[in-house]
């Protein structure tokens, strides 16, 4: 086998979905045993030819080489069989199954027909030891962390031991620290020879891992270059045809006498939440920051009804406000944009309409109690056009929708509700930069408009960027309080990542009460 020998050559490559061209006569190749990262907006055809290479689509025409030999790769069992695996951003686990059951699927380990658990259970503890994680491999999978499962579905690719790796956003649901094992992981992959092919739009992560880059545009190929050889505002500039600089929207402060929407007083949950203290002003992008586990997920559950406080009392527009339910939440004026669109926030095979109708359809209905269509449709064009949400008809299916499209419909779910409060929980995980902008600029003029916006970010640079205050946690508690401009990301990380309990306690000062009055 010529080691010169491209893996994976793309030889005018193309595929039509109807009368939409995904993908334009692409050509380029891989090198054996480099990180090769493939970028684009949502819709330039990334995910197109992923699945492409993992054999869940097969190109109309032109050729997939590997190893210098034409294949056809009839399905992911077969393309696995060749040596190609693919870890999906979006998670296909069984939630029922331990962790050890899902890296198996298909995969079981038997002995004269008797599945061997032993084995099956140390091979998992094995590959998460290598991964430098600390799942149980007996761990039930519906019960981890959405960054947890993200872990097991690499882990089941690594397990396979195939000899060209996809990873389509591999690390958007995964803390700073996860993702600096993941990348210790590629570099150990690439060592002993194993090909990536690396997709994702936090570009800044693409210069640090990849040795080369390719760049899609609208289904056609823009070109590779050497990581060395390129900027990010050239990757930028490729990637939307145009300059893009890459900047949060410039936000005048709040008003000093801004009403307070949310006055949140001693809330804590048992021993691993609290007690927390804040306000949250009308107009106002409140932000928190702190890895996984700290309790930001914990706090915005209790705040929209999904969980119970233990302790603690919640004043809401200057009333005790109870939340038994989202229910209670929703008609209350709250709105939550969640951790995971497609697990939480998207009825996956409905309509673009029918998802931007689920919380209203309450106020949809007529006195004999049917659904006004006419009414639906206008609120689902209205919303279609002012969030540029890109569908040829709000009847079309969102699991056919790029991820940032898909974002956007999440939004407009919300917005018809007409919230008073909305909490944005890693809004714009898994969308390309061009998406980033416009869900900033949304929040924006969200604020700008009087909403109050709890806001959270897997990027620590987003969540300084966009918001006017941000609350540090750790370990359930607010020990940093930061105000625009007053913090770096490195500022973030020292408080977020203590070295122990003692230094964190050590360091942490109470925050400020804020002495704007409503």
């Amino acid at each position: 086998m010529d080691k010169n020998q491209p893996v994976i050559q793309l030889d005018q490559v193309t595929k039509r979905f109807g009368g939409t061209v995904a993908l334009n006569n692409v050509s380029f190749s891989i090198d054996r045993g480099e990180v090769h990262a493939v970028v684009g907006e949502n819709g330039a055809g990334k995910s197109t030819l992923m699945k492409m290479l993992a054999g869940i689509y097969q190109p109309d025409s032109g050729r997939i080489l590997l190893c210098g030999e034409p294949v056809r790769l009839l399905d992911p069992q077969d393309a696995r069989r060749q040596g190609v695996s693919i870890v999906f951003q979006e998670l296909n686990l069984f939630p029922q199954l331990t962790a050890a059951g899902n890296i198996f699927i298909n995969r079981e380990m038997t002995r004269t027909g008797i599945l061997q658990h032993r084995e099956m259970i140390a091979e998992t503890r094995r590959v998460f030891e290598m991964m430098g994680v600390s799942i149980s491999p007996t761990d039930l999978v519906g019960k981890l962390s959405v960054g947890e499962k993200q872990l097991v579905e690499i882990a089941r690719t690594l397990q396979s031991q195939a000899d060209i790796i996809i990873m389509d956003e591999p690390n958007s649901a995964l803390t700073e620290r996860e993702t600096e094992n993941l990348f210790k992981i590629i570099r150990r992959l690439r060592e002993q020879g194993i090909t990536v092919i690396y997709v994702q739009h936090r570009l800044e992560e693409v210069f640090s891992i990849a040795d080369r880059i390719t760049v899609l545009r609208d289904g056609q190929y823009q070109g590779t270059w050497k990581i060395s050889q390129i900027t990010l505002r050239q990757v930028i500039s490729a990637m939307i045809g145009r300059r893009l600089e890459e900047a949060f929207p410039t936000r005048p402060p709040a008003p000093a006498d801004a009403p307070v929407v949310l006055d949140v007083r001693g809330l804590a949950q048992g021993t691993g939440l609290g007690p927390i203290d804040f306000k949250l002003h009308a107009g106002e992008i409140l932000g928190f920051s702190g890895l996984e586990g700290a309790g930001i997920d914990d706090l915005f559950h209790i705040l929209f009804g999904l969980d119970r406080a233990t302790a603690g009392e919640v004043v809401y527009m200057d009333k005790a406000h109870t939340v038994k339910s989202p229910v209670d939440a929703i008609r209350s004026g709250w709105g939550l944009i969640p951790a995971s669109r497609r697990d939480q926030g998207l009825m996956m095979e409905w309509s673009v309409k029918t998802n931007t109708s689920l919380v209203i359809i309450e106020q949809l209905m007529t006195k004999l109690g049917l659904l006004d269509h006419r009414r639906e449709k206008q609120t689902a064009d209205r919303f279609v056009k002012q969030l540029n949400i890109a569908t040829d008809s709000i009847d079309k299916r969102v699991i056919n929708l790029s991820g940032g499209n898909q974002q956007k419909v999440v939004v407009a779910k919300w917005l018809a509700s007409g919230p008073k409060v909305l909490i944005l929980n890693d809004p714009t995980r898994g969308v390309d930069v061009g998406a980033k902008a416009e869900i900033y600029q949304i929040a924006d003029q969200l604020a700008r408009q009087g909403l109050g916006l709890l806001f959270t970010s897997s990027e620590i640079d987003e969540t300084l960027g966009l918001c006017d205050r941000v609350l540090v946690l750790y370990k359930g508690r607010i020990v940093r309080e930061f105000r625009k401009g007053e913090a770096n990301k490195g500022d973030v990380m020292h408080w977020i990542s203590g070295e122990s309990d003692e230094d964190i306690e050590a360091a942490a000062v109470p925050v400020e009460p804020d002495d704007r009055t409503g």
